[in-house]
Formats: structure tokens, sequence, C-alpha cells
């Protein structure tokens, strides 16, 4: 399997719950602020949907990436995003680690 027919696959099981991620990321953003959604592509095929644990404030996110690339484009779709009727999702593969960064059209 490849890191994007993984991610793929995480990403379907989360659509298909997507009323249930919407509430879990307007919460997380309640009670902690601007963040993101820290998820590797195997605990969403193995367990299903992550819950609050798997938020990260801002800086917390931004901590986990050390390329410059990777970080500024992080910092700006966090910065930039509607809270209200979005949020960011930081998927990690179990292949090659490869991370992928996802705006989440909340319901």
């Amino acid at each position: 399997m490849s890191a994007i027919t993984h991610r793929d696959q995480a990403l379907s099981i989360l659509d298909s719950k997507l009323a249930l991620l919407s509430k879990l990321y307007k919460e997380c953003y309640l009670l902690k602020g601007r963040g993101a959604l820290l998820v590797h592509a195997s605990d969403v095929v193995e367990r299903g949907l992550p819950n609050e644990h798997y938020y990260r404030t801002k800086e917390e996110i931004l901590d986990v990436f050390d390329a410059p690339n990777s970080h500024a484009q992080l910092e700006e779709m966090i910065d930039n995003y509607d809270q209200k009727n979005e949020g960011i999702l930081t998927l990690i593969t179990g292949y090659s680690n490869a991370s992928y960064f996802v705006t989440v059209k909340l319901k």
C-alpha cells in the first residue's frame, strides 16, 4: 500500500463520520483555540474517529514539523481557516511518514 492509498483510506473513514468530526473540531476549538488534529492514518483505519486528545494548538502542531516549507504552509492554513466552517487535519501515513495537511469542510 502506498502513502497516497493509506491517506485516502483514512480520509474516506473520516468523511463517513463528518458530523461527529465537525462536532469534535468545534469543541476543541472552543477549548484550545486555533490548531489542528494530528492524526496517524493507521489510528483512523484501526480505531476510527480521533478524539480531543489528537487536537493540538497552533504552537504544539507547528513544533512537530521542522521543514521550513511544511512549517510555513501549516502555519498559514491555521492562521487563515474559518473555524466555524473548517478544520485543519494533519494526517501522517505509516508509509515514509508522509504528511498531508487537509482542510476539512465542517457540517
